[in-house]
């Protein structure tokens, strides 16, 4: 997922500087020995940092998407992961996403065959975002559909839930139909749903509402309590 200001959803040959790129760089396997033991210092401590590099991990994964699957000599994937992971070190990014290790080396083998000008890749298809603020109510959320894992997340920034009522998700499709729900808004920081086949094609331009609930009520229809905050998905 990315960071709340500063990402797009495609790759961007300037990255912008601070924890973003240091992000990208730390799942790539870029950072020195001293740069990772300082990083994996902040990571397990930093929720907003483990979130970059959950974001980049699935990023660098969707690359993979439309490449058809190359093997490569066991002598090449052997330098390619130790270029990636180095011989023995375990970083911390892999208890967080264990599934994205295969797609990092995949992706690294596509990045070799694509540079050495071997396959032509389709366009990825874009990340899709949405700001979410309830002014009156203190929140501030962020809500990002990754097609590459088919997932709509919403990170809550700012605030703190109530306790007596139920914050739910809803998505508007952008062709006027009937609001869709998607499930309550975790407790937690980060809301990860994942999306059903059906629903993904009505995910660009549809509209991410939250809205108020009784604690115990089932989402019917629509809303049935006021909707605080909603965002369009959009590219960035």
């Amino acid at each position: 997922m990315t960071g709340p200001d500063d990402q797009t959803g495609g790759m961007s040959p300037d990255l912008p500087g601070g924890d973003t790129a240091l992000s990208a760089e730390y799942v790539l396997g870029l950072l020195s020995e001293g740069e990772v033991r300082a990083f994996e210092g902040r990571l397990s401590a930093e929720p907003d940092l483990q979130a970059e590099v959950v974001y980049w991990a699935e990023h660098f994964a969707d690359i993979t998407d439309t490449v058809p699957d190359v093997t490569p000599p066991k002598a090449v994937l052997r330098q390619i992961e130790i270029r990636a992971f180095g011989d023995t070190r375990k970083p911390l990014w892999r208890q967080l996403v264990p599934y994205a290790l295969g797609a990092l080396a995949a992706a690294a083998i596509a990045f070799a065959v694509n540079l050495g000008g071997l396959l032509d890749t389709a366009p990825e298809r874009p990340h899709l975002y949405a700001d979410l603020v309830a002014g009156d109510r203190g929140l501030e959320l962020l809500a990002h559909y990754a097609p590459g894992s088919e997932t709509l997340m919403v990170r809550r920034d700012v605030g703190e839930l109530p306790a007596d009522r139920s914050l739910q998700i809803w998505i508007y499709p952008a062709s006027g139909a009937a609001p869709i729900p998607m499930g309550p808004l975790a407790p937690d920081q980060l809301t990860s749903i994942p999306v059903p086949d059906a629903l993904r094609s009505q995910f660009p331009g549809a509209t991410v509402a939250i809205s108020e609930e009784l604690a115990d009520a089932a989402p019917g229809v629509g809303p049935t309590g006021p909707v605080l905050a909603r965002g369009v998905l959009t590219p960035r």
